[in-house]
């Protein structure tokens, strides 16, 4: 049993590609833009499990961190921008080959981000993918295996310009392109980063009124196209019909889609921004006079915002949202410090506020096959058994598994009522789960692994969180701890092992 404060995720003491670009990056990122042509800047993310996404496209793509926010994003400013009442999050910045872009990744405490369906297509409405361009296509399939995540389907179109579709930890769609459909008309950028954002697709239900907004915003038509029959199809979308138009803001495309057969289904009943999934995307301006520039033609469009421009020491930022209820963020920033401070020029990977701040670990052995250890583990019911909750019922069944993806789980135990979601379903090997409601922490995760271990099962138990009270954490972590340890040691392993099926 291991009681101590988080690990780093698996590599992450690797120097990223780009990581080291300090004065290059400055550099590069003071290209030309026109004043006319707002360049596309941000995509933001809602996410489950900050950790394990940022890993996913740093040590899968090569995106290099560049810092991070709690602090902002839990104050009255960001509710205020944001639009969503009692605002909070964790939020880490990532940057690749793009001279002035990152993603942005929110892990939202409260509203706690409801899980995107297992059935989320990317006809359906919303941001639903991005575009990837990497510099070794191969090599970038090879790192996202080891990562655990396999294509949908093999690759399409000749060598030197095939595609591949991957979906992120979060269910975004997320395309892999081996040649650039900017080509030679994108600006170098930090040319030691292996990946850049090249596109991002919105699936909408009036064409014309989308591309009205975006062009009203000062967007620009592009003479090209990103999708095929044959790539529709690698997607799960074999004869799809759509109509499409696809706009430029600077080194990025914004692709706008109708889907007419399959047709997008309309978002979730009660959908918020800080749901799993792409929450917006951003434009910037390099003054506070362009900003204001672009937000009026925003708001000439038809985009209500969330609240009037709010600005700070060189930056500025507001949220708006188009007829059709779409987020986008206007931004505008200063070179310089500004681009450190907000998470557009690489920083160390400690210079970032963790989500979470302690961890505990538990391995044990039982003498059992592995089905039979996930079945048992598994059982929602089941666990007032072995847990120290009792008792436990299923209070919202899972999509495909009633225990399974989605499903919830309350739990009575010393101190109230506790309620788990689970957030990663791989049986027999993963399950994850957040705390949703009832925790005495924040930021309550955890994933049970299992593994074949000569003829028996070996689990792993990990528990991640931060204390709601600075200075607890040293003495919940071991609490934490020992109330694991007995649990699997002395409980679930001899149930398990006592129950093993009849005959094995």
């Amino acid at each position: 049993m291991a009681a101590a404060g988080p690990t780093p995720d698996e590599g992450e003491t690797d120097p990223a590609p780009c990581g080291k670009l300090t004065g290059q990056t400055r550099a590069s990122a003071e290209h030309p833009m026109t004043t006319a042509v707002p360049p596309l800047n941000q995509i933001a993310f809602s996410v489950v499990d900050l950790r394990r996404t940022e890993r996913w496209f740093r040590a899968g793509f090569g995106f290099a961190p560049a810092g991070g926010s709690r602090l902002m994003m839990s104050s009255p400013l960001a509710e205020r921008i944001q639009g969503l009442p009692g605002a909070a999050s964790t939020c880490w910045w990532l940057v690749g080959r793009n001279p002035w872009f990152q993603l942005e990744l929110f892990q939202f405490e409260r509203p706690m981000a409801r899980p995107l369906p297992l059935d989320f297509r990317p006809c359906d409405i919303g941001y639903t993918r991005i575009g990837l361009w990497v510099e070794d296509f191969d090599a970038t399939l090879e790192r996202l295996a080891r990562l655990g995540t396999q294509p949908l389907a093999a690759p399409v179109g000749p060598r030197g310009s095939r595609r591949a579709c991957v979906r992120s930890p979060d269910g975004v769609h997320v395309e892999i392109m081996e040649d650039d459909p900017l080509d030679d008309t994108a600006p170098a950028g930090r040319r030691d980063c292996p990946v850049a954002a090249r596109s991002i697709t919105l699936s909408v239900p009036d064409l014309e009124r989308s591309v009205a907004f975006f062009l009203g915003l000062g967007l620009e038509p592009w003479p090209g196209t990103l999708q095929t029959p044959e790539r529709e199809a690698a997607w799960g979308l074999r004869d799809a019909l759509t109509r499409s138009q696809v706009l430029r803001a600077g080194d990025v495309l914004l692709e706008i889609a109708q889907y007419l057969d399959p047709p997008g289904r309309p978002w979730p009943e009660r959908y918020r921004i800080s749901d799993q999934g792409i929450l917006n995307v951003a434009f910037g301006a390099r003054s506070k006079d362009e900003h204001r520039r672009i937000y009026q033609r925003a708001v000439a469009a038809g985009a209500r915002p969330n609240c009037r421009p709010v600005h700070l020491p060189g930056a500025g930022v507001v949220y708006v949202n188009t007829a059709d209820g779409f987020s986008v963020e206007i931004l505008w920033m200063k070179r310089g410090r500004p681009d450190r401070a907000w998470g557009f020029e690489p920083r160390p990977i400690e210079k970032r506020p963790p989500p979470d701040t302690h961890a505990v670990e538990t391995s044990i052995r039982c003498a059992a096959p592995i089905d039979h250890v996930w079945q048992v583990v598994t059982d929602h019911e089941g666990m007032a058994a072995w847990s120290g909750f009792k008792p436990v019922a299923v209070t919202r069944a899972g999509q495909g598994a009633r225990n399974g993806y989605g499903s919830q789980r309350t739990m009575r135990g010393p101190t109230g009522s506790v309620v788990e979601e689970v957030v990663g379903w791989e049986p027999p090997h993963v399950c994850r789960y957040r705390v949703v409601d009832g925790s005495p922490f924040v930021a309550h995760q955890g994933e049970l692994q299992l593994a074949e271990r000569n003829g028996g099962t070996e689990l792993t138990w990990r528990i991640r969180f931060r204390p709601r009270v600075p200075g607890t954490g040293p003495l919940l972590r071991a609490l934490m701890g020992r109330l694991l340890e007995s649990a699997l040691r002395q409980r679930l392993k001899p149930l398990v092992e006592s129950r093993r099926p009849a005959g094995d």
